[in-house]
């Protein structure tokens, strides 16, 4: 079974509190920071208690990470909701000690042709990570407006207002001949517009981004983690777009200069050299973690 590799795991659980019992994992995927995080424990002071909730918007995700708990499942308790829902999920549960976001796609999102996430594979244009959400990709490249597909173009694939607009016009003008149903059906509508591959790419990332609501999710975990932190808890977060990362840098200035929270790290902490060899999806990841001091 492919498992996703965790990323920067060691960094994240060096800098865990002193005072540590509850963890609050929001991107559970194949449970590999999870079984860091246990083992680290574990080592480092035998017999402690670690209860670990976890939640992942990916069910099918989920449930191949559930198998890999085996005889902890005692100690973790899974939900199918969105780390956006923490507020809610707080209500339920408690508070935590740590909290983590892994922003990462599962590999296996790439990997599973019939997701609609990879360019490599001819597949329904689909791109959900929950599928009990209503919107696709498809509906976004059948129904958007020549402006909302030009301001996502901008947002979350940095092009340029004249480029964005060039390559919008070209997705309607094919889509009001045909709808646009697979992923090669797009890729083609796209290399004919004289898209090379890096864009094309960069093209089904936006729409990935736009599917599921990425930034809006991280935007509400953000206002809402503050709460759900014990005093002296940290929360870390681990970003692979510059966007995220910049939404999550001042978020974390702003409430450092409230006064209630600091930053561990002054600067961004990224992944050795070794590990990218290792990993090359690791080599965009930046993480960033703060405390809660009041």
């Amino acid at each position: 079974m492919l498992r996703h590799t965790p990323v920067l795991a060691r960094e994240t659980f060096e800098n865990l509190p002193n005072s540590f019992g509850r963890y609050f994992d929001g991107t559970f995927g194949h449970w590999g920071h999870v079984e860091y995080l246990l083992n680290h424990r574990e080592e480092q002071h035998p017999g402690q208690k670690v209860e670990v909730i976890a939640c992942d918007l990916d069910q099918r995700v989920m449930d191949k990470g559930e198998v890999f708990i085996g005889k902890r499942n005692k100690q973790v308790k899974l939900l199918h909701s969105s780390y956006a829902a923490i507020r809610s999920i707080w209500e339920q549960e408690g508070k935590f000690d740590f909290m983590l976001l892994d922003l990462g796609v599962n590999m296996e999102h790439f990997k599973d042709g019939e997701r609609g996430f990879s360019i490599k594979t001819d597949a329904d244009l689909d791109m959900r990570f929950n599928q009990d959400a209503k919107t696709t990709a498809k509906d976004i490249v059948n129904h958007y407006s020549l402006q909302e597909l030009v301001r996502i173009l901008i947002k979350y694939g940095d092009f340029s207002e004249k480029s964005a607009e060039y390559f919008a016009k070209g997705i309607i003008e094919e889509r009001k001949k045909k709808k646009i149903e697979s992923t090669w059906e797009l890729k083609e509508i796209l290399y004919n517009l004289h898209c090379n591959q890096k864009k094309i790419a960069v093209i089904f990332q936006v729409l990935r981004i736009e599917t599921n609501k990425e930034l809006e999710q991280l935007e509400q975990f953000l206002q809402d983690f503050p709460n759900v932190l014990t005093k002296w808890g940290r929360c870390a977060i681990m970003t692979y777009h510059s966007i995220e990362d910049r939404i999550t840098k001042f978020a974390f200035k702003a409430l450092e200069e409230g006064g209630k929270f600091r930053l561990v790290h002054k600067k961004v902490i990224q992944p050795h050299y070794k590990e990218v060899e290792k990993n090359k999806a690791a080599r965009s990841a930046k993480l960033r973690i703060i405390e809660k001091v009041v």
